[in-house]
């Protein structure tokens, strides 16, 4: 199969569709950081207003991020079948729909409805989003270029730390959340306004006929088994090691440092803006160094930081922001590469659903993470949880991503 460079000038691409492109999927990504990082924020006032447990808490994360898995695979599996951009809006309309649900919750059990159903559309856009990016991108570029959408997401952090801010300092946190929920309906309407007019790339629409095998099938056949395998597994320790921080870390500074709403969010700033740059830089690494060692980098310093920052005394201020700080860029970097590799491993007939089943699955499986601390949290403490899972998950994924190939420079059919 002879295999051309998708880049927009070889493709043939209008350079003002390419920026459109670019923009529409930096606003889903930014709308993505936006909701997800809310809920970790507003976790407080939600245990305050149900009076619920820490395990009820992380089990109301897991579950929307198990119904993300499954919202994964069915929209990489359907933007394969109809094409990136027409499921990319469905999915945004109906984040939208439940993101706003989720503020009208009554009990702990509405709640996990409208997570769940959240999850599964959070769950189906990053597949989609990525397969499409990566399609308009030059091949010695993809790395730097999905990173770069990818930092979206700490911009939609910071939209969610701000919103938690100005809500917690008007109103009690047990109406505060709410508020923070139905604001994470306006980003997902500005996303899909900006995403009219777009259209797939046009080698990916003419790839999309019958095939001898399914999807599926096809991924778990000899010639990409072992992408898939491997690509999933990498995926879950990976995420799981993410999840036990960005999940955890604003209730640990509240209930075990002692921090007050403002001085959280401080921590969260500065958490943030390291994000935001790991994204960026992140990206140029991968596409310099390669996927494998880039990554080796990246998780190695997130265990280290990680624990630095949990362990440093509060009264060494301006040391633990600068560790939060790192730590952000850190946790941000190991997640710039994905978005490449994860579409770098399939062809692309069947690359919106090999990205979701490697990405999403693992989410789905790392989504156990964050109950599993707010479990151990009882009897170990929250601080001692979170450690001794980001480094158990982070020897596991560095042997992962070594069995899996290296994808650096790969030019996409």
């Amino acid at each position: 199969m002879t295999t051309t460079s998708t880049a927009p000038s070889s493709a043939g691409l209008d350079r003002s569709l390419v920026r459109r492109v670019t923009w529409a999927t930096w606003t889903g990504w930014g709308l993505d950081g936006f909701t997800n990082q809310m809920f970790p924020l507003a976790l407080g006032g939600i245990i305050a207003t149900f009076g619920l447990t820490t395990a009820q808490g992380g089990l109301a994360t897991s579950c929307a991020l198990i119904s993300s898995a499954v919202g994964g695979v069915v929209g990489g599996r359907l933007a394969d079948r109809f094409g990136r951009v027409q499921i990319l809006v469905l999915v945004i309309g109906a984040y939208a729909l439940f993101t706003g649900l989720t503020a009208t919750s009554q009990n702990f059990g509405q709640l996990l409805l409208w997570r769940t159903l959240e999850g599964f559309f959070f769950g189906a856009e990053w597949p989609v989003g990525a397969a499409l990016m990566a399609e308009y991108a030059a091949p010695e570029r993809r790395g730097r270029v999905l990173a770069w959408i990818q930092s979206a997401w700490s911009v939609g952090w910071a939209g969610a730390n701000l919103a938690y801010l100005l809500s917690n300092a008007w109103l009690p946190e047990t109406v505060a959340w709410r508020v923070m929920f139905l604001t994470g309906v306006l980003p997902a309407l500005a996303a899909l306004l900006i995403r009219r007019k777009l259209r797939d790339v046009p080698m990916t629409q003419v790839q999309r006929k019958p095939r001898e095998r399914g999807a599926f099938a096809e991924l778990f056949a000899p010639g990409l088994r072992k992408h898939t395998v491997l690509g999933t597994l990498f995926g879950a320790s990976g995420l799981a090691s993410t999840y036990a921080m960005q999940t955890w870390i604003p209730l640990y500074l509240k209930e075990e440092r002692g921090l007050s709403v403002s001085d959280t969010a401080m921590y969260i700033w500065f958490m943030i803006a390291g994000n935001w740059l790991g994204y960026v830089l992140g990206g140029h690494l991968h596409d310099r160094i390669g996927r494998r060692w880039a990554f080796t980098v990246f998780y190695l310093g997130t265990t280290v930081f990680g624990f630095l920052f949990m362990a440093v005394p509060l009264d060494a201020l301006w040391y633990n922001l600068l560790l939060a700080f790192v730590v952000g860029f850190f946790i941000s970097a190991q997640a710039s590469g994905k978005g490449a590799l994860f579409t770098e491993l399939f062809p692309a007939r069947v690359r919106g659903t090999g990205a979701g089943v490697t990405y999403n699955v693992g989410r789905g499986v790392a989504a156990f993470s964050p109950a599993f601390i707010g479990w151990a949290a009882a009897g170990s403490g929250l601080g001692r949880a979170i450690v001794t899972v980001v480094m158990v998950c982070t020897v596991l994924t560095l042997l992962f991503i070594w069995l899996l190939p290296e994808t650096k420079g790969r030019v996409l059919d």
